[in-house]
Order: C-alpha cells, then structure tokens, then sequence
C-alpha cells in the first residue's frame, strides 16, 4: 500500500513539473494560436492564419533540462531557430530538426524563444533608425500612417552636399509581407554599405539618392501576421486599384514615388521579399509583357548581382508575365521602362547553392546589391572601375552586335577567328597606386565557335601581363582574370583583346577594383611550385576537400576518374589566379573504391588516389 502511495505521488510530482511548461506569444510580432499534447512532452502547435500560416513566434517556459518535441503543421519550416534571450538565435541542427514543421531539442534555460527565422521587428527597427540617423547623409521621414497609427518611415540616403537635381534616384522597399525577415536583414546589408564610410560607396552618394522604406507593412509586422495586414489584405496584390480601394500604406507609397519622381529621376526599383523556395531569386517580366529591350535590361541587372554572389546563380531567375496589380506593374503602367522595377527574393533556409542563410550571407547580398545598382546605372570611381565597349578603341575588323540577353551594356564587339590581326583596346581614368583586380565580361554562347584561347592583354606602369581564357563558358558576369595586378606608382590600366584563329573572339566590358595597398602584397601568400595535395579526409564518406596551389594564373582542369581510368566528374574546368585553391567533391552517388584525382595546368599535371569507404 505505502508503494503504491509512493508511486502515485511520483506521477502526480511529474504531472506538476510538466504542467510547468508553457507556450505563449505576447510580444510584438508574436504569434501562436493553439498548443495541445498528450504526455506533456510532445507538443502540437497552431498559428493565426491569414494567407497561410507561415510565420510562427512564440516563447516557452518552464523547459529547462527537458525534452520536448513540438510540430507546427500550419507551418512550412525547415530548421527553425531559437534564442535564450530572445536576441541571439541559433537555428535547431539538423538533428535537432530533422524534417519540415518539427523540432526536438532538450533545452539548457528556462525561457526558449522559437520563430520561423530570425525575428526584425518594429521596435528592432526603430533602434536601427536611431543608430542610423547619426549619420549627416540619412534623413528620416514619415510618409504615412497605417490604421493602427503606426508610421510608414522613409530613409533617405545621400550626400547632401550635392544638389538632387545632379542625381539618380533608387527607390528600395522591404516586409510587404510581414513574416519575410530575410528580407529585413538584405536590406539592413544595403543601408549598413551605404553607412560604411567606404571611399567608392561615397562617391555613389555623390550620384545618387536612395529612397529606402524598411517597413511598407508595419502593422502586420507589429501583429505577426504572415502575409498581409491586420486587415487581411495582401498589400502586395493592392497597387492596380484605384486610391479609394487601396490601402493607407498603398496611398503613401504611390504618393510619395510620384513625388520623388517627379523630375524622372528615378532609375531602379527593388521590391525586397522572402520565399519559401531554397534559392534566391529575381522575378523577371516577360518581353512580350513588357518589351525586348526591357526583357534584355532586367537580365542584365539580375546578371550584375548575382556577379561575385556566392548564393545567387542566373539558374535561380524566376520569369514571369508582368501583373499591374503589383507595385513593378503599377510602375511600369505608369512610368514604361524608364525604372528598372524588380522583385528580389532571397530564402529562409538553403541557397541553391546547398548553403544555409544567415544573417552574414543577407549582409553580403545587400552589400552585393549596392555595388550591382552602382555598376548597372554605369557609375564608375578609380576604385572600382568598369569600362563598356563604348569606351573602346577599335583596329581591324571588330565588329559590334547585340544578340541574345547575357552581354554588359547595350550591345558587345565581336572579332571573327582570322590570321589577319584585329583587336580592341580599353583604358582607365588615371589610377592611384595599389593593387588591382581585374575581371572581364563577355556575352554567353555556348558553342565552339566562340574562341577557348582569348587571348587578353593588361599594360600597367610595372609593365604587361597576358593571360588566355576561355569564352564559351561563364558568359554573363563578371569573371576574374588577374587577381593582383600592380601599379607601383599613379597611373592607367590599358586592356586589349586580340583576335587569333581558334574561333570568335569577344570583347564586351572590364573592371578594376582596388584591393590594397603595393606593400599589402608583401602578405600574400604565393606558392613555390604547381602542387597538388592529398585530399582530406582520406579516405572519406561522401565529402572530401582537395586543395591545389598555380604558380601563375592558368586555365585549369581537376578531374576524378575511377580506377579504370573512365571519367565520373570534372571538379575544375576554368581558368584560375596564381594561389592556393580549394575544392569540395561530394562522391554521394559514387560506390566505395579507390578513385583518381588529377589536375592539368598548361602543360603540367599531377595525380593522386583517393579512397572512398561507405
């Protein structure tokens, strides 16, 4: 009998420690709507739906050294996040989450804190926008209020010692949709550049002025909506209608673009969102929805960010026909084509590249869109340099054409393969001294035709240096040929591309960034000799990393055969600077057994055995 009392007490002790265990979600942008379990270790969670269910933010207490597991099927995440004191989050590891909508974890605090990502909310904003306001070149305006009193902010960003009227116009708005918090963080990358007090990010604030809204949707981000206001109505399907149906934030928005564009100075739009699909990506509008000359444009500014972006391929583009019920439609009904007007979406989870989104990876992709806008509206400083084939001089038979969607500018200069000598050559403003890098851009044309030995010519004031590269492939953007080109004193870069015979030859645009100054090459670490390591970890199940050093820049093949000697996967097959270089081979659907590695450079190659054990 004093057993069975025992054990009732226990269950009933046990019964009051979970009954501890609460759920709740009052604080701003919050939002849960129901929790249930059964045993008080798995949980079941609802969240206040309005187009979907998406965004979940809610707090738990009572969880200190316990297990729970929780699903969220109103939800789509993949590995949510948590924090302990709701300012630092971490995202649940994959064996913390391991499928959509569930985490499981035995927490270390009290107070957990979970959300779909990393919460931005208003009151995060207004911090933001105070620290921001330090600077003499941000203003900040109210443009309107919602419903529920709170104000639609603009920033405004420039150097106010140059009059407006010598500048362009950007106009960049964020959170239509309240639950896109990556969306807040791109954004913050952009304004944190724009603040860096960088020599070349100056200058841009010399030429242009940037009209930044961070919130269009506070309300809903208030009130942890998903998509739409508290009010229910998607903001972002709201622009085709006429002023009286729209929204309070649709009114000021519209009101104030035409204000600021009055004068048509307004040359890029970026409508800055989130989605649920693992890439990123820009919505581009069909020609036949808009024109072949606006088509041709839109390619080319997505081009120009997803140049030296890590997370952004071309294949990520999304197309689309162009709906005026959208602020681009409404923009471009109203102003044609004279406002480059896109969607920019970036993902909650993974890149295509398989790479999982941070905040750092959004910081990196605002600080990417600044240098892209800069690069496509042709604005150049002698730190970051670019030259178009306007700009160049031409011998022979060069000959200027404007097929297909991937070339810079507004058309390309071609040279057909021929032992008569053409050539095309570019040259800089005056530069000061340092060290360079210089990269080049050419249209895509898959095929042999295009020339695999283009041969490229830079004159420095330290003298030339030629390199050979291949042009049927990486054909829209920008693609690095040398990587430290000195100049020891002030001088002019001089780029020229001759034509040979071993197919077509194109010469397109270049660009010149600044890297450092002539002793900062003293740091660098050069190899002594073309190497090859042993790949590590060896053996390896499936990922292993192989690493390989060029004494000069070269055209590179790394390539892994079996060990009959058949081919299964070419790892490297570009050109390359002088340095160091790693590479990742996953072998997920390869069979365990001894494979080959080898690399060819020029005329040098070198092999090694590699062993994979599963």
């Amino acid at each position: 009998m004093k057993k069975f009392t025992f054990i009732l007490l226990l269950f009933a002790l046990q019964s009051v420690i979970s009954a501890q265990i609460k759920f709740d979600a009052n604080f701003e942008s919050g939002n849960l709507a129901t929790v249930s379990t059964t045993d008080s270790v798995n949980y079941m969670v609802t969240t206040n739906e309005d187009i979907g269910g998406r965004w979940f933010y809610f707090r738990i207490t009572g969880v200190k050294d316990k297990h729970i597991s929780v699903d969220i099927p109103s939800s789509d995440v993949n590995r949510p996040f948590y924090s302990y004191d709701n300012k630092e989050f971490y995202r649940f590891t994959m064996f913390e989450s391991p499928k959509q909508n569930n985490f499981a974890k035995t927490f270390e605090k009290d107070t957990v804190y979970v959300s779909y990502y990393i919460p931005y909310n208003y009151s995060y904003l207004q911090g933001r926008i105070k620290k921001w306001e330090e600077s003499s070149d941000v203003k900040v305006d109210t443009i309107g209020y919602t419903k529920h009193h709170l104000p639609l902010q603009m920033l405004t960003i420039t150097d106010n010692s140059v009059p407006a009227s010598e500048k362009r116009a950007v106009w960049i708005h964020a959170r239509t949709h309240p639950s896109e918090t990556p969306g807040s963080w791109h954004t913050d990358g952009i304004i944190r550049e724009l603040l860096s007090n960088n020599e070349v990010v100056n200058y841009y604030k010399k030429k242009l002025i940037f009209y930044i809204v961070p919130f269009t949707n506070p309300d809903g981000v208030y009130y942890g909506n998903s998509r739409t206001n508290p009010d229910n109505v998607d903001i972002e399907s709201n622009w085709g209608l006429a002023d009286a149906q729209t929204t309070l934030e649709v009114q000021a928005l519209k009101k104030k673009f035409a204000e600021v564009n009055s004068t048509g100075q307004m040359a890029v739009f970026l409508n800055i969102h989130s989605q649920a699909s693992q890439f990123a990506t820009f919505w581009i509008h069909s020609a036949t929805s808009t024109t072949q000359d606006f088509y041709l444009r839109q390619n080319q500014f997505a081009n120009l960010n997803t140049s030296d972006n890590p997370y952004f391929t071309k294949n990520d583009y999304s197309y689309s026909n162009l709906g005026y019920y959208f602020p681009e439609g409404w923009i471009y009904k109203n102003y044609g084509q004279s406002v480059m007007a896109l969607t920019y979406e970036t993902p909650y989870d993974q890149y295509s590249t398989g790479e999982w989104v941070t905040n750092e990876s959004l910081f990196k992709i605002g600080q990417r869109t600044l240098y892209a806008i800069a690069e496509y509206l042709g604005i150049s400083h002698p730190k970051h340099f670019q030259m178009d084939n306007s700009q160049a001089v031409v011998e022979g038979t060069a000959k200027a054409d404007s097929a297909g969607i991937l070339f810079f500018g507004r058309n390309f200069l071609y040279m057909n393969k021929s032992a008569v000598k053409a050539s095309v050559t570019y040259r800089t403003e005056t530069l000061p001294s340092g060290i360079y890098r210089v990269d080049g851009w050419w249209p895509s044309a898959a095929g042999t035709y295009m020339s695999d030995k283009a041969k490229i010519t830079m004159e420095t004031n330290g003298g030339s240096i030629q390199v050979l590269r291949n042009q049927r492939t990486d054909g829209g953007q920008w693609n690095m040929l040398k990587d430290s080109l000195m100049l020891s004193s002030t001088s002019a870069i001089t780029i020229n591309v001759e034509n040979n015979e071993s197919g077509v030859v194109a010469a397109d645009a270049f660009r010149i960034i600044y890297e450092g100054q002539v002793s900062s090459v003293e740091d660098k670490v050069i190899p002594e000799d073309f190497s090859l390591c042993q790949n590590y970890p060896n053996p390896f199940n499936p990922e292993t990393t192989i690493r390989y050093s060029l004494v000069e820049g070269s055209y590179v093949r790394l390539t892994v055969y079996d060990i009959l000697g058949k081919e299964v996967r070419i790892l490297e097959d570009s050109f390359k600077s002088k340095g160091m270089h790693e590479v990742h081979f996953n072998a997920r659907n390869l069979a365990s057994g001894i494979y080959i590695y080898r690399l060819s450079a020029g005329n040098m190659s070198l092999s090694k055995k590699m062993l994979l054990l599963k």
